[in-house]
């Protein structure tokens, strides 16, 4: 090979390694100066898919649903619902219920389920004034998901909100009162499961009536685990509260445990006929001391009818000025009606003519009740 034929060559291989270096350099910058522009993108929301398409302009149009993967996959869909304004006291008070659809199922499996995930009371300036959330999900079980509506609940002594919650899988509804106390809307009790508030003709929700000069009767209908008795309720719309209104006798006063008689709800859709000949103990009092019980027959054809139910009954009310977090169950703080503590309920019946009192499992087994049930203790 010539001399000049190699410091061609040399000359050639020097050149093809400047280009090689000066490419690299080039791709690095560049590498380098899209990762600062990347970076300096405001953070993408963790609901919403990341993307490293720009951002867009004010002027474009943007999507009146928020849409979001999960990271399962699943498609979520979040609106917004305003119920009212409801008028209280002279001020308006909205429902917001923000409603969540879900397109797919964790497992990625297609589903349609709609339900509210959270629910907010505003005053009219927009004030949040109370709060709660509720679940929404999808198994191989079903769906559970929550519906929510709102009305004006009007008594004789005072205008108050009634909340009215039901989750999919139940056929009865948490009901749960609001009212105005010193300026402030507040709840009155927690959601009840029990309340037997009905609308009338016009379809407007209403108390039962009067009790004293500020306060309504509420009803409500409770399980004792045979049969069911109707126990009122008396709404405080001056103190905001909710406390036991039966007729006790006046020696009970001043006793919040006192022993008082509770109307039956349809009693002869509970009794059975006996399957034989037995007999109950009657006693003339409720009362074991208060002399010897009477052995009653009952027979298959024997008339029996029942007439009252004296318990000791109680209202418990868990912390409800405080809703449950979120990721509690959404009804932690429900009310509930149950008989106090070592005391017992006695029923009082008529047999083929004859009034007295029975108690214990097994008169009222041999009665012809059906079997108990775990609905209040």
């Amino acid at each position: 090979m010539t001399t000049s034929r190699l410091r061609l060559l040399i000359i050639s291989l020097l050149a093809i390694i400047v280009a090689a270096v000066a490419w690299n350099t080039a791709r690095s910058r560049a590498s380098q100066q899209a990762s600062r522009q990347f970076a300096a993108q405001p953070a993408a929301s963790p609901k919403t898919a990341p993307s490293t398409a720009s951002v867009p302009q004010p002027s474009q149009p943007q999507p009146p649903v928020a849409e979001a993967a999960t990271s399962a996959g699943s498609l979520e869909k979040t609106t917004e619902e305003r119920l009212g304004p409801f008028a209280i006291s002279g001020n308006n008070y909205t429902v917001v219920l923000h409603k969540k659809h879900l397109g797919v199922t964790e497992n990625g499996d297609p589903c349609n389920a709609d339900g509210v995930v959270a629910m907010e009371i505003v005053d009219a300036g927009g004030a949040i004034q109370y709060q709660r959330t509720y679940p929404l999900w999808v198994d191989d079980e079903g769906v559970s998901a929550w519906t929510i509506s709102a009305h004006i609940l009007i008594g004789t002594n005072g205008t108050g909100l009634l909340v009215r919650s039901r989750p999919s899988e139940s056929s009865g509804f948490y009901e749960q009162i609001f009212g105005v106390v010193n300026g402030k809307l507040v709840p009155f009790c927690g959601p009840f499961p029990a309340m037997d508030i009905k609308p009338d003709a016009s379809g407007v929700y209403r108390t039962a009536g009067p009790l004293g000069p500020q306060a309504n009767e509420i009803p409500v209908t409770v399980g004792t685990g045979r049969f069911v008795i109707a126990i009122p309720i008396r709404l405080d719309w001056a103190q905001g509260k909710l406390s036991l209104a039966a007729q006790c006798p006046e020696s009970a006063a001043g006793n919040a445990h006192a022993m008082c008689q509770y109307q039956m709800v349809d009693p002869k859709s509970f009794l059975q006929k006996p399957k034989s000949v037995t007999f109950v103990r009657l006693y003339l009092s409720p009362n074991e001391n208060s002399g010897k019980a009477e052995r009653v027959i009952v027979k298959p054809a024997s008339q029996i009818d029942l007439l009252t139910y004296l318990a000791a009954m109680e209202l418990k009310q868990p912390d409800f000025l405080h809703a449950p977090l979120p990721g509690e169950f959404p009804v932690n703080d429900m009310a509930s009606i149950g008989i106090a503590p070592n005391s017992d309920g006695w029923l009082q019946v008529r047999i083929d003519g004859k009034v007295g009192w029975i108690h214990g499992n097994e008169d009222l087994d041999a009665l012809g009740l059906p079997e108990p049930q775990d609905e209040i203790n």
